[in-house]
């Protein structure tokens, strides 16, 4: 199923788990009185919270692990979290360098992981255990954006005689869930070491 047939049928699903939702508030909103609605309502509002709660750990869980297993392999290096571009399945596909692990193989919430060293700054997915592919430094930073599912997040390409890299830092301190002001200072963080 490709991912624009993926997102349509997702939709359609959330559309109809809405109206299903609707349907029995107004149901139970008819018999809110009785103790044995408000219990199983509360019992509902829990088990949410929880599986909520359990995503955002293992997906945070991901992310430390995959930035620590960088940290094995380059001890010292300045490592930065980032998001996946279809930017990087291109090139990934001209250096025949292998596309798992980057859109559309990956969920919307796939990180990479990236190591600036002082004469390269490489690529590492989630899984590897060596450097996707690299750009030698130095090499001219380009800025700009890219789209995100709904939002455009800051870019800097670099590129030498033989790669190109985009790199879209979300965080320098291993986080899965960044905030603005996380990706905005990492984007800073990041030129300011290609551009030693």
């Amino acid at each position: 199923m490709g991912p624009r047939r993926l997102a349509t049928t997702g939709g359609l699903a959330a559309l109809v788990s809405v109206l299903i939702v609707l349907l029995y508030a107004a149901r139970i909103g008819r018999r809110i009185g009785e103790p044995a609605v408000v219990s199983g309502l509360v019992v509902v509002l829990l088990v949410a919270a929880v599986a909520v709660a359990a995503w955002f750990a293992v997906v945070s869980a991901r992310v430390r692990g995959q930035v620590a297993r960088v940290a094995r392999h380059r001890p010292g290096a300045p490592l930065f979290v980032g998001r996946p571009t279809t930017a990087l399945t291109a090139e990934a596909r001209n250096l025949r360098a292998g596309t798992r692990g980057l859109p559309p193989d990956c969920p919307d919430r796939e990180h990479v992981v990236y190591a600036i060293l002082t004469d390269r700054v490489e690529l590492w997915v989630r899984g590897d255990d060596a450097p996707r592919w690299w750009v030698t430094l130095p090499a001219p930073v380009a800025a700009g954006t890219v789209r995100s599912g709904r939002r455009e997040l800051d870019a800097l390409t670099v590129r030498d005689a033989s790669a190109r890299l985009q790199l879209v830092p979300t965080s320098d301190a291993a986080r899965a869930w960044p905030s603005r002001a996380h990706r905005a200072a990492a984007v800073a963080h990041a030129r300011e070491l290609l551009q030693r």
